[in-house]
């Protein structure tokens, strides 16, 4: 028996601007996601990336930003997941702070 994928870390609710670049063909999508944890968000959309597909990423909350490179990893009918593969200690510091504020809440 297969079990689903689980997300590697809980993910909160969480809902700020998101802007997505696929790196290959450069289309760009803005859009809001719905939940982040400290591997990746997901963000509900009609129109998902295909999972594999390579994307940029910037989340904009509460006057601070985080850039990220990342993967969709999957891509139901409501939207897509996305797991952050590379980021900057900086972003990544912003986006600890976003999870701690979070969990304080």
């Amino acid at each position: 028996m297969k079990h689903p994928q689980r997300p590697r870390a809980l993910r909160k609710a969480f809902v700020a601007a998101i802007v997505i670049t696929d790196v290959v063909s450069e289309r760009q999508m803005s859009t809001h996601i719905s939940n982040l944890s400290v591997h990746g968000c997901f963000v509900p959309t009609p129109t998902p990336l295909n999972a594999g597909v390579k994307v940029q990423i910037t989340i904009v909350y509460a006057g601070a930003k985080v850039v990220a490179s990342g993967r969709v990893v999957s891509a139901p009918a409501d939207g897509m997941g996305i797991a952050f593969t590379k980021i900057e200690q900086h972003d990544q510091a912003v986006l600890e702070q976003w999870i701690s504020d979070l969990r304080a809440n």
